[in-house]
């Protein structure tokens, strides 16, 4: 509370209107009743990188991703078990179908899907 009226405190400069005690009251009261490990509906997290980190952008990039919770990693062999699990079942392989069993994005089949395994997906849906 004690932070908060700091803040709200028009001549410290951090806003630039006059806040009520009590609205300001209830305004930490509903903050301190959220989930903050969870984000805001509809709310974009935003990472900060020091500046002079260091870091390159991709590495930059996975550390991100990392954090908004995109650590999955695919590679030739989960898609080549997805398509061979189409294949059993009798269902044609395709890419939404893939992106389904890996629980992913169409593109990041794409992205993952080498040249080997496009050549195998062609040939096991001719065996169906």
């Amino acid at each position: 509370m004690i932070i908060a009226e700091i803040i709200a405190h028009k001549p410290n400069g951090f806003i630039s209107f006059q806040i009520h005690e009590d609205l300001l009251r209830k305004i930490v009261y509903e903050v301190s009743m959220l989930d903050l490990e969870e984000p805001p509906k509809n709310k974009l997290r935003k990472v900060i990188f020091k500046y002079g980190s260091g870091l390159s952008k991709e590495e930059k990039l996975r550390v991100v991703g990392e954090l908004i919770g995109r650590s999955k990693k695919f590679h030739s062999d989960d898609i080549y078990d997805v398509m061979l699990m189409l294949n059993h079942g009798g269902w044609s392989i395709t890419i939404a179908r893939l992106a389904r069993g890996l629980d992913c994005s169409t593109r990041t089949v794409h992205r993952n899907m080498s040249e080997e395994l496009k050549r195998e997906k062609e040939l096991l849906n001719k065996q169906i």
